[in-house]
């Protein structure tokens, strides 16, 4: 599905017409999130990135993209200093503050571990008495999170700047049995750091999904006075150039 997306990208990108100076301009705030958005070289790229741009110029528009930290994008948006957020997944509390698009792409939390671990799991029950890695004030699937507040586990939380690493790079290194991440981030993390770290290597991701798979989505303001037609349109255009994601 994930080639499919990106071939038609490809081909739509180069069919798309080339905009005026005078295309009207969304601004768009993002944070960091391999491999659906991060800087490299000093150039805003990744999956959602891909798919964001190509949308909004095929809807006439020119992106202006802003990478900020994730709280201060979200009171951008919410505050109407920005026109569109991504990539998030959709909840009640933040209904309130945008309107969400059709999913964008698709995302799912695993368990990492050594190769040469031998650990495996069906239920949460069988990760009992084992160390969990997690990143700190990240809210996992609610039934795994009702879990771990059993005290079944000695949980150890993650503060670093990037915590996804760190949670790997101690597994890698045995200090942490497992690390719960989003497979993609941390497999891509993996292969960017493993030069660096060889460590990385021994890790594999565990078979099994906690909770169910997710979806990312793009956010348009409720304070922009078109929200509703962006978002309508948004939704079209990406229909139509086959790059939804199924909910």
């Amino acid at each position: 599905m994930l080639i499919q997306s990106i071939i038609s990208i490809l081909l739509m990108s180069a069919a798309l017409p080339v905009l005026s100076e005078t295309a009207p301009v969304l601004k768009v705030v993002t944070t960091e999130y391999p491999p659906f958005e991060y800087v490299e070289d000093g150039v805003l790229q990744g999956q959602d990135v891909d798919t964001v741009r190509t949308v909004l110029r095929a809807m006439g528009f020119e992106p202006d993209f802003q990478v900020v930290p994730w709280a201060r994008a979200e009171m951008m948006v919410r505050s109407g200093n920005a026109d569109l957020l991504f990539s998030l997944t959709r909840s009640p509390e933040r209904e309130r503050h945008y309107l969400f698009t059709a999913p964008i792409s698709s995302a799912r939390d695993v368990l990492y571990a050594r190769k040469d671990s031998g650990f495996s799991w069906t239920s949460y029950n069988d990760l009992t008495d084992l160390s969990i890695g997690v990143t700190a004030g990240y809210s996992y699937a609610p039934e795994f999170m009702a879990w771990l507040r059993q005290g079944q586990s000695q949980v150890v939380s993650m503060n670093q700047e990037n915590p996804d690493l760190a949670g790997l790079r101690m597994v890698a290194m045995g200090r942490v049995d497992v690390f719960i991440c989003e497979e993609k981030a941390c497999n891509h993390l993996i292969d960017a750091y493993k030069g660096r770290y060889p460590e990385l290597s021994r890790l594999a991701a565990l078979p099994g999904v906690v909770g169910d798979e997710r979806v990312f989505r793009a956010a348009f303001s409720r304070q922009h006075p078109d929200a509703r037609a962006l978002r309508s349109e948004f939704n079209q255009v990406l229909e139509r150039l086959e790059l939804e994601v199924t909910d």
